[in-house]
């Protein structure tokens, strides 16, 4: 016997990012660009008609439980463990973490269509919820431990792995950022293309725009006349801003050439290991520091740049390259996944193929070295970003999750 069922029309999903709020501030402990995303994915999201409640772990003692971050959307901390707890510390709080999430959800009379977990903290949670829903589940993973182990000597939880690979295989359907990611996953773990979805992430063109570089750079009180590179994010090993100051010494104009790295906070003491390499190279005088800043303050950085650079080993999105290039700022980056196709080698910016300082310092003397190109790199950049909107990302998002609610039916209905 065949028994119909067809998916309903979706009206809210729930998100589970248990780590990774969306109001942290990007570059701050173990914020980066899954923490944009969420922010600006839920509420494009919900302009298309889908309501979204993003679930993450309460991260400030005393804090709102409920932000709203646009109609429909909003951001619900649950207490799991002490707020201050990093992120390798919240692994003994995931059971705590899913009770107050159902807690939450009994105590409010909610319903959802759909569970989409982010990151492999969150996995077991919002499998195990999909699962005592009967309802379809998204993975996304946005970093994977085997690529991070891989180009970087820094290891993973044990854990890691062995979730990811249960998150992989027990998702209705694996959301990837590029053609990268999804080939990424399907070596590693043999899933089929059709169940992974590619669904980019955007950029918020009415922020990240081409403003005056004059006017931004007497804003932070930079030099007008100093040719500016710009590093934005975590200031850690896999993110390579060891790699700019060692480029610095190599450069054609180093006496005019200044490096401003944005990320972090003095209280994480996350600039210590890179100011001690500057001194050593003796170019701590051409090196700038700034603690991370919300982005509606991080635009006068884009503006007053002339490019940002970005060694980092490996991007599964590679949200800064997109900012400042919606911003008329050229990139010059590592090959390494989303940057490699988000930049267009040449054009709007460079693509450097190892970490070797020395590349990295040509590459950019060559965009540096000429206004002509400069200008040119910039424009280009801006319309090559035009295309990365957070409306298209939030259509592509809504695709995956139909196709993820095709795939539970299906399977229910193969069952009976």
């Amino acid at each position: 016997m065949t028994i119909s069922i067809t998916p309903s029309p979706m009206k809210r999903i729930a998100m589970v990012s248990v780590h990774g709020c969306p109001m942290v501030t990007p570059g701050m402990r173990f914020a980066g660009g899954m923490n944009v995303y969420l922010r600006d994915i839920a509420p494009a999201i919900a302009a298309a008609g889908v309501a979204v409640d993003v679930y993450t772990r309460s991260h400030h003692a005393g804090g709102p439980e409920i932000f709203e971050i646009g109609p429909n959307a909003r951001v619900i901390h649950l207490r799991a463990g002490n707020p201050e707890l990093v992120k390798s510390e919240v692994i003994p709080y995931l059971p705590e973490f899913r009770e107050r999430m159902l807690e939450f959800v009994e105590r409010q009379g909610l319903e959802y269509d759909l569970v989409h977990s982010h990151y492999w903290l969150s996995g077991s949670v919002a499998q195990s919820i999909a699962a005592q829903w009967g309802l379809p589940v998204v993975v996304s993973f946005h970093t994977l431990a085997a690529i991070k182990e891989r180009e970087s000597s820094e290891s993973e939880p044990e854990q890691r792995s062995a979730a990811e690979a249960q998150m992989a295989h027990g998702a209705d359907l694996v959301f990837a950022f590029t053609d990268d990611e999804r080939r990424e996953l399907n070596e590693l773990f043999g899933i089929e293309d059709e169940r992974i979805h590619v669904a980019p992430g955007g950029v918020d063109l009415s922020l990240f725009q081409p403003m005056s570089k004059l006017e931004a750079r007497k804003r932070l009180g930079l030099s007008p006349n100093e040719k500016i590179v710009l590093f934005v994010g975590r200031p850690e090993p896999f993110k390579g801003p060891d790699v700019l100051i060692r480029a610095l010494p190599h450069m054609r104009d180093t006496a005019n050439t200044r490096l401003v790295l944005v990320g972090g906070s003095e209280g994480e003491h996350s600039f210590d290991w890179l100011r001690l390499l500057a001194a050593e190279l003796g170019v701590a005088e051409r090196v700038s520091w700034h603690v991370a800043v919300p982005q509606e303050q991080l635009i006068d950085f884009y503006a007053a740049t002339d490019i940002t650079a970005m060694p980092s080993f490996h991007e599964s999105f590679g949200l800064v390259a997109l900012e400042s290039m919606a911003s008329g700022r050229p990139v010059v980056a590592s090959a390494v996944g989303a940057l490699a196709t988000q930049i267009v080698d040449g054009q709007t910016g460079r693509l450097v193929a190892a970490h070797d300082p020395v590349d990295f310092a040509y590459c950019m003397d060559d965009i540096l070295g000429s206004p002509r190109a400069l200008q040119s790199a910039g424009e280009k950049a801006v319309i090559h970003a035009r295309a990365f909107t957070w409306t298209r990302a939030a259509e592509q998002a809504l695709q995956g999750y139909l196709r993820a609610a095709h795939g539970f039916v299906e399977r229910a209905q193969l069952s009976h």
